[in-house]
């Protein structure tokens, strides 16, 4: 009896779940729907990196047009102010935390210190706006990781960590919507602050801090003009991360605008795109505007003094004419110039940055045309002192950037016949005439010698009603089967060829003498600079070109493999030899700087001789990404064949390893040579415990002394 009851038992139960497995096989068709629906509900990502070159240039155009924004480096690096400890730290002031090699606790104290009860956004709006500035880009985050918004993902910003509980940037975001300046963050990759920020947790940081975070600004800020990125040297970011990035923003996003540093596209300072597809949609060059003109997208990002954020003893100001200059030259080429300031810690922007925009703005006033709407001419200028834009309205302007006495020549101008010459700012119509040989040549009225009574003080900007005259090609200067050389060295004598286009005459100077027609070969014996053009019939004459020739008896000859980079390059390979030592300043422009390249340098001495002593002087300035070489080497021979290795330095650098500069001797007992080569290998990429890990390491060379008996 007792088991036919739980036979009974087990038979209820069994068919109670069969019914049971049955109402659910039912419901699957019902699960599987409402999930596809579910699915369908979510919006689908829009691809933003195949957008049309017509849809990039609608997006592009607010940006393009506006020419000239302010860049705002603000954050508690203003408390320290450039001092640690009571002692000054080199480099710039936003960098402190990693020079100085503060640790996160101690830099913590500055944050909760960072209490800027006299920032008044609309003082600093206002400001940019007087000064003709159309944009904003301000600090959202740097690399210190201290936020200047509240934001939900941290305590570490103002509102979580500091007695100043308001939020600037909503503020500042208020106050550009009144004055009509288009708002722009600023947003530092890479994070000191964040422990997960480095290493096989960084995808953590990436999704669970960086992305919500930037989320939080394009959400909570109102339309963003652009997102500039900074900090993606680091070996843990991709340029498959940039691109997932540059997508996940634009689809919150659309017409957001996002500089290149948001990929891995960056060509060193220089701030170009390498060869290849990378993402962003321009370029950056840092404290640099480029050599020529450019039709891709491009913003030179400058300061006024030496640093970016605030530091209180740096008081090299540029001149308001320079940064007029800058701006001009900038988007003669095609750029716009983002120029910046760094506010202190109570947040009042320095005076010295307030004077200089304000008298910018003065100048903006009569010559904004120059700026905004404009593009490039066929050509970006002529020589230091003219750049050439064309305006909205489709006339020539050509900016003059020194004062030009009572008449000036534009090689490239054929005003229309019968058409008048104005000047921005000024009633004046200047008279001209046109040569075939010259160009146009426009007279000044005599009280206009008085630089005071220029009708701007800073740039004189004309504009013509013309057409482009044809100009001859300028010819090419070589010496030693390299052409279009600009300063080369000799021992006894220099052998210089010239060429122009076919039809062309060429005429040439030595040092200033008579001009010449050329016919063959100039055998230059002593140092010399040659000054050369040409004319073909019904054509402008070309503009000079010049090269100077250094007479040496040291060497014969020396040859410096690759070139240095064209922002560090001094004077080429004549500053191995000249005599004038670098500083500790690698910008006093007698350094040659190499971006991850290994470098080799051949002297040729003539004859044999008995060496006496080899040194190279070289450079390390951490803070600035240069490195002593990881191996310098010295290598003789007789026949420029075979050489022998005189002398091997290894180093293998450290974090703590001092800046400075060191010489490299290597004294050899009557080792007879003619030839030396000296190989200089570059620590190539700075290396992990390095805050630019990842990115190019920078090699700076300059002095070569070889002593002979």
């Amino acid at each position: 009896m007792i088991s036919l009851i739980r036979m009974s038992e087990i038979s209820v139960s069994l068919l109670s779940h069969f019914k049971i497995l049955l109402s659910m096989k039912k419901m699957i068709p019902l699960l599987v729907l409402i999930l596809s629906m579910m699915a369908c509900s979510q919006p689908k990502q829009k691809d933003y990196l195949n957008e049309s070159p017509g849809q990039k240039d609608e997006r592009m155009k607010w940006w393009r047009d506006a020419g000239f924004g302010m860049f705002i480096h603000w954050g508690p690096y203003a408390v320290p102010a450039g001092y640690y400890k009571g002692e000054p730290v080199p480099g710039v002031g936003e960098w402190i935390m990693s020079s100085a090699k503060i640790p996160v606790a101690e830099y913590e104290v500055f944050a909760r210190d960072f209490n800027p009860v006299d920032f008044d956004a609309d003082e600093w709006v206002k400001l940019a706006k007087s000064a003709g500035m159309k944009y904003i880009v301000i600090t959202s985050k740097h690399h210190d990781g201290f936020c200047l918004w509240d934001s939900k993902v941290t305590d570490y910003d103002f509102a979580g960590f500091t007695a100043f509980k308001r939020d600037p940037l909503k503020e500042l975001a208020e106050a550009c919507h009144k004055e009509g300046i288009v708002l722009c963050f600023y947003h530092s990759i890479m994070d000191w602050h964040h422990a997960e920020a480095k290493g096989e947790s960084f995808a953590t940081y990436r999704e669970n801090y960086l992305k919500p975070q930037l989320k939080e600004l394009l959400t909570n800020y109102g339309p963003i003009g652009a997102l500039w990125f900074d900090g993606e040297w680091i070996e843990e970011w991709t340029e498959e991360q940039g691109r997932d990035l540059y997508n996940y923003l634009r689809n919150i996003q659309p017409e957001l605008i996002i500089n290149n540093r948001v990929g891995k596209g960056r060509d060193g300072m220089q701030g170009m795109n390498k060869a290849g597809e990378f993402v962003g949609d321009f370029g950056t060059p840092e404290q640099e505007i480029l050599d020529v003109a450019s039709k891709l997208d491009w913003e030179a990002c400058m300061t006024m003094n030496d640093t970016w954020g605030y530091k209180k003893d740096d008081h090299n100001w540029k001149s308001t004419r320079e940064l007029v200059f800058n701006l001009v030259d900038v988007v003669a080429k095609g750029g716009n110039y983002l120029l910046n300031v760094g506010p202190d810690a109570q947040g009042i922007i320095p005076a010295e940055s307030t004077q200089r925009l304000e008298a910018i703005g003065e100048w903006m006033k009569n010559n904004h045309s120059v700026v905004y709407n404009s593009r490039q001419w066929v050509k970006y200028g002529e020589g230091e002192d003219v750049r050439y834009t064309v305006s909205k309205e489709g006339r020539l302007q050509a900016t003059i950037l020194e004062m030009p006495g009572g008449q000036k020549t534009f090689r490239y101008i054929h005003p229309k016949e019968g058409s008048e010459v104005s000047v921005l700012g000024s009633d004046v119509k200047l008279k001209w005439l046109f040569d075939e040989v010259k160009g146009t040549t426009v007279f000044f009225p005599e009280s206009w010698n008085n630089e005071e009574n220029w009708s701007d003080l800073f740039a004189m900007t004309l504009v013509f009603d013309s057409q482009q005259p044809q100009v001859t090609a300028p010819p090419v200067i070589s010496y030693n089967d390299k052409a279009g050389v600009t300063k080369e060295m000799f021992g006894e004598k220099a052998r210089v060829e010239l060429t122009a286009v076919e039809g062309a005459r060429i005429f040439y100077q030595l040092n200033e003498g008579p001009v010449k027609v050329y016919q063959s070969p100039i055998e230059v014996t002593q140092t010399t600079t040659l000054s050369v053009y040409a004319q073909k019939a019904g054509f402008v004459a070309s503009e000079a070109v010049k090269a100077e020739f250094f007479h040496t008896s040291a060497f014969k000859e020396l040859t410096l493999n690759p070139e240095p980079s064209t922002n560090y390059r001094a004077n080429g390979n004549l500053s191995l030899f000249d005599g004038e030592r670098g500083s500790d300043n690698f910008k006093d422009g007698k350094w040659l700087g190499f971006e991850g390249d290994d470098v080799e340098i051949i002297v040729d001495l003539g004859t044999v001789k008995k060496i006496k002593e080899i040194r190279l002087s070289c450079m390390q300035n951490l803070g600035g990404w240069i490195f002593y070489p990881q191996q310098l080497s010295y290598e003789l021979s007789r026949d420029g064949s075979t050489y022998t290795t005189a002398y091997t330095y290894q180093h293998q650098v450290t974090k703590d390893d001092p800046n400075g500069f060191s010489e490299f001797p290597a004294m050899l007992k009557d080792t007879q040579a003619r030839y030396i080569k000296v190989n200089a290998r570059n620590v190539g990429v700075c290396p992990a415990w390095h805050d630019g890990s990842g990115g190019k390491a920078w090699m700076f060379i300059d002095e070569l002394m070889v002593e002979t008996r």
